[in-house]
């Protein structure tokens, strides 16, 4: 399956490649990267970063690479019910990777921030698009980055101008269209804040129609010195999603990037979350949630880079398991050996609820430098019996119950959540969830204490 994949990939890709204009301001980034997933290959089961997501597998069953697009097919009827049309904030809706001028509000977009095309952003903001294209550490190289950089489309470029702090939030709807055959789309993001600028951003993935839909995104953040984003990541409305994606973040002096990875929808889910600190006393924050249930089966790669000294970072990520579905978690943080007074703190915690779910968490440290402060941990367990008995005991049923313990352990990453208006989102939409999850396990520990 993986050599009749790659030779769809390469008659796809020959043929995209074919289309381009030697003028085109990406031709030379594609023909490089077309080179480097031709030395790459789609990752196999041998490939440690991929050993317990068998994407590559998947996909040949799924997808035909080469099998021509065709145009969404949606109508406001289907799309319009996703759109919060939150009247706190700006709106981008992108389908098939592409932006929609329809359903976004871009005639409310005025200076000094603004939405382009990658087109439009080369003629207003060439600096911006010239660097970095590749991956920053051959650790970071990823097939699937890799291939998106030669297929994608048209980019979305967002460019928030120095000293600018939005006064409400931008959300981004990325909307699938798997109505009519099975979608494969290549969503390219570019965000750029500049010198103590300050932004929220939110995006969400939908996929629509009977067909299963994949997904390879990837975006790219660059943060000027002093500027600081919260970036929120909504997996939580994908169904028969399968999707990889990629986010490369790269900070400059003294800014604070803040990343929510929210997941509890989708098939098969792969995150890959690089942040680079290349200058001092620029700090990062992540905080992931994944609940998962059935046979979904979600996997969050995390990479942060310590450059240089005084730098700061904190990865904390929890994970819900039930039903046959599996969670995988790898952390890891490098410390250069530049990089003297770096605080690194990495946690992972999961709980199992059943039997079949499973769990593979890999924590890890590479440390060159001498004077630093780091720490990690991960672990994984069941919902304590002791609590269950002591809620059951003040007249708390069981589902309920257990509907609390899984909100109160969930709840650590979701409160940390800082839009006022997201938060009580999560915890109503995370609450559903909970009622769901405690109930099936409740039926299944009855019926494992009648047996």
């Amino acid at each position: 399956m993986q050599s009749l994949l790659t030779a769809q990939a390469q008659k796809a890709i020959d043929k995209h490649l074919s289309t381009l204009a030697q003028p085109h301001p990406f031709y030379e980034a594609r023909q490089q990267a077309w080179q480097t997933f031709c030395q790459l290959g789609f990752p196999g089961p041998k490939d440690e970063a991929y050993k317990y997501t068998p994407i590559t597998n998947t996909l040949a069953e799924v997808f035909d690479l080469s099998q021509a697009q065709t145009t969404s097919q949606l109508t406001p009827a289907a799309i319009m019910p996703l759109l919060q049309h939150e009247p706190d904030a700006y709106q981008l809706v992108l389908i098939n990777g592409q932006l929609s001028q329809a359903y976004s509000t871009l005639d409310s977009y005025q200076q000094p921030w603004q939405c382009l095309t990658f087109a439009e952003a080369c003629q207003q903001h060439p600096a911006a698009l010239s660097q970095p294209w590749p991956p920053s550490s051959p650790e970071a190289t990823d097939a699937f980055a890799t291939l998106n950089t030669v297929l994608f489309e048209e980019g979305t470029h967002i460019h928030i101008a120095d000293h600018t702090i939005l006064d409400k939030p931008l959300r981004i709807y990325h909307i699938t269209d798997a109505s009519a055959q099975p979608r494969l789309t290549y969503p390219r993001l570019r965000i750029v804040l500049g010198t103590h600028s300050q932004a929220s951003l939110v995006t969400s993935w939908h996929t629509l129609g009977k067909h299963p839909g994949f997904t390879n995104a990837v975006a790219e953040i660059q943060l000027a010195s002093n500027a600081q984003l919260d970036y929120y990541t909504l997996q939580t409305q994908m169904g028969q999603a399968y999707q990889v994606s990629t986010t490369q973040c790269y900070q400059a002096r003294q800014s604070v990037l803040n990343t929510y990875t929210l997941t509890w929808d989708g098939a098969l889910v792969r995150n890959n979350l690089h942040t680079y600190l290349h200058q001092p006393y620029s700090q990062t924050n992540m905080y992931g949630l994944y609940c998962l249930d059935s046979q979904q089966h979600v996997d969050n790669h995390t990479l942060v880079d310590h450059q240089v000294p005084h730098t700061q970072s904190k990865a904390v990520y929890k994970g819900i398991v039930a039903g046959q579905a599996t969670g995988v978690f790898n952390g890891r943080i490098y410390v250069r050996a530049d990089a003297q007074q770096t605080n690194a703190l990495q946690n992972n915690n999961n709980l199992l609820l059943d039997d079949q779910a499973t769990i593979h968490t890999k924590p890890q440290l590479e440390i060159w430098a001498d004077d630093v402060k780091c720490s990690h941990g991960a672990t994984i367990g069941q919902l304590e019996e002791a609590q269950l008995f002591y809620l059951r005991s003040r007249g708390i049923p069981m589902n309920k119950a257990r509907s609390m313990l899984l909100s109160a352990f969930a709840n650590d990453i979701v409160d940390t959540v800082t839009s006022p208006t997201l938060r009580p989102h999560l915890h109503q939409t995370l609450q559903a969830r909970d009622k769901v999850s405690s109930h099936s396990c409740s039926q299944r520990y009855d019926i494992l204490q009648k047996g």
